[in-house]
C-alpha cells in the first residue's frame, strides 16, 4: 500500500487518529474506574494533540517533503477545528460553552496557520 509509506499523509493522519481513539477509549476506561489522576494525565495528552494535529500528522507519516508537510497541516487543521469544539465542550464539563468551545479552535487555528507559514517559508 503506497499510500501509506513512510513519508505520505495518509500514514500520518491513520496513526495520528489511532493514538487518539486509544488515548480517548483509555481517558473514559480511567475515568470509570476512579484513576482521576492517571485520566488527567491522559486528558493533557488528548489536548497536546488535538491542539497539534498537523504537527502529529507530520511526525507519525515521517514527511519531509515542504509541500506535503504544508498539505498535511491544511489537513490537520480541517480535522482539528471539530475536535477543538468538542474538547471545549469536554473542559466546560460537557455543556455548551462559548467561551470555551471556540478558544481551543481559535488557539489550533492559530498555531497551525503558524506552522504553515514558517513551512512555506522554508
Amino acid at each position: 500500500m503506497e499510500w501509506l509509506s513512510k513519508g505520505g499523509y495518509w500514514r500520518g493522519i491513520l496513526l495520528s487518529a489511532s493514538l487518539f481513539t486509544s488515548l480517548f477509549l483509555i481517558h473514559i476506561l480511567l475515568a470509570a474506574n476512579g484513576y482521576m489522576t492517571l485520566f488527567k494525565i491522559i486528558a493533557i495528552l488528548i489536548t497536546i494533540q488535538l491542539i497539534a494535529v498537523g504537527p502529529t500528522i507530520i511526525l507519525f507519516g515521517q514527511i519531509n517533503n515542504l509541500k506535503t508537510k504544508i498539505v498535511a497541516l491544511k489537513i490537520g487543521l480541517l480535522i482539528a477545528i471539530p475536535l477543538n469544539i468538542g474538547l471545549g465542550w469536554a473542559y466546560a464539563g460537557m455543556a455548551i460553552s462559548i467561551a470555551w468551545m471556540v478558544t481551543f479552535p481559535a488557539l489550533t487555528t492559530v498555531l497551525h496557520l503558524i506552522a504553515i507559514r514558517r513551512t512555506e517559508a522554508l
